[in-house]
C-alpha cells in the first residue's frame, strides 16, 4: 500500500492516484513520478481505481475520461463518496463541452487536454497546483450546512443537563475500546466543542484541524488508522501536538436527518476497528443522540407547563 512517505531529504511525498488505459498510465504516472513531491500509484479500470480510492491516502486522483470498464467521471463521482475533500484532475482529449460538468458538483475537479503538446509536462505542475489550492480552501461544509446549524441551534445545549451522561458516555466508551480519549463533540459553524471527553482536556478545535469535518460527510464511520500516512491530516500541526494517532468517528444524527456531532475513539497509537468495532461506535453515537433528544423532549416540556 502506497503511503505518504518522506524522502532522504525530508520532503514529504504525496501519492497521487493515476488512472488510465494500461497503453497509456506509463506515461501518466512518470509525469508525476517527475515531480519531486509526488509518487504516483496506478489503476487501468474504475474498478481497481475504487479499490484505490477506498483503502489509499491518496490526495489526487488523475483520471483519463475513457477507461475499460466506465469513465473518468465514474472514478470522480467514487472520490466525491470516499473523500470529497481530495481534488481530482482529468486528463482528456474530450472537449470540455462534451462533458457533463453538473456531474462535478462539490468535488474540486480541473480539466487539462491531453492532445496539447507539453500536456505531459504541464501534468504535474497542475497537479501541484490543485493540490495546493485544495489545502488553502478551508474545510469542506455540507450542501445544507445552513439547515445542520438551524437543527444543532434547537438544541439548548447550555440548559440541557446531559454532562454528567455524556462523561458516563464517553468513559464507557473510552473502556470498551480500550483507547486513550472518548468525546462527543457538537460541531458548530466554525468548531467542534466538546460536551464531555474522557482521557483529554480538549474544549474545543476549529473545524479547519479537527478530522470530524471529514468525518460528518461520511455516511459511515470513518476510521483513519495512522494520522500520520493519511495525505489529509498528516500536516495538521494541532493533532500532532496533541499526539493523537488513530481516529475512529461516528455520526450524531438528528431526527431529520441532520449530523449535528461526533462521537469519536482515539488514540495515541495505530488502530484497526473491525466492522463490528465500527457498528459499536455507531451504536454509541446514536446513544448520544438519544440522549440529547431525551433531555430537549423534557424542557420543552416543562417550559410548555409553566406557560399553561
Amino acid at each position: 500500500m502506497s503511503k505518504a512517505t518522506t524522502d532522504d531529504a525530508g520532503t514529504l511525498s504525496r501519492t497521487v492516484l493515476c488512472v488510465d488505459k494500461s497503453d497509456r498510465i506509463d506515461a501518466v504516472s512518470e509525469a508525476i513520478d517527475d515531480e519531486e513531491t509526488l509518487t504516483a500509484v496506478e489503476a487501468t479500470s474504475v474498478e481497481a481505481a475504487t479499490e484505490v480510492i477506498a483503502e489509499e491516502p491518496v490526495i489526487c486522483v488523475i483520471t483519463a475520461y475513457d477507461l475499460v470498464d466506465g469513465s473518468g467521471m465514474d472514478v470522480i463521482n467514487t472520490v466525491r463518496e470516499h473523500a470529497p475533500q481530495v481534488p481530482s484532475v482529468l486528463f482528456t482529449d474530450l472537449p470540455p463541452n462534451e462533458i457533463d460538468t453538473a456531474s462535478f458538483e462539490e468535488t474540486m475537479v480541473e480539466y487539462l487536454n491531453r492532445d496539447l503538446p507539453d500536456a505531459h509536462d504541464r501534468l504535474g505542475f497542475v497537479t501541484n497546483d490543485i493540490i495546493e489550492h485544495s489545502a488553502q480552501v478551508g474545510f469542506l461544509r455540507p450542501d445544507d450546512e445552513e439547515k445542520r446549524l438551524a437543527t444543532l441551534s434547537e438544541y439548548d445545549i447550555e440548559e440541557l443537563p446531559i454532562e454528567e451522561s455524556f462523561e458516563r458516555l464517553t468513559d464507557l466508551i473510552a473502556s470498551h475500546f480500550d483507547v486513550g480519549v472518548a468525546f462527543v463533540g457538537l460541531i458548530e459553524e466554525d468548531e467542534e466543542n466538546f460536551l464531555a471527553c474522557h482521557g483529554g482536556d480538549f474544549d474545543s478545535l476549529t473545524r479547519e484541524d479537527t478530522i470530524c469535518t471529514h468525518s460528518m460527510l461520511q455516511d459511515n464511520v470513518m476510521v483513519v488508522e495512522n494520522i500520520a500516512t493519511d495525505s489529509r491530516f498528516s500536516k495538521n500541526e494541532q493533532l500532532e501536538n496533541l499526539g493523537i494517532v488513530s481516529y475512529a468517528g461516528a455520526n450524531m444524527t438528528a431526527p431529520d436527518g441532520q449530523v449535528i456531532g461526533q462521537v469519536c475513539a482515539i488514540d495515541f497509537e495505530e488502530r484497526h476497528y473491525d466492522a463490528e468495532e465500527r457498528a459499536e461506535l455507531q451504536d454509541f453515537a446514536e446513544m448520544a443522540m438519544e440522549i440529547l433528544d431525551l433531555r430537549q423532549s423534557l424542557r420543552s416540556a416543562r417550559n410548555k407547563g409553566a406557560k399553561q
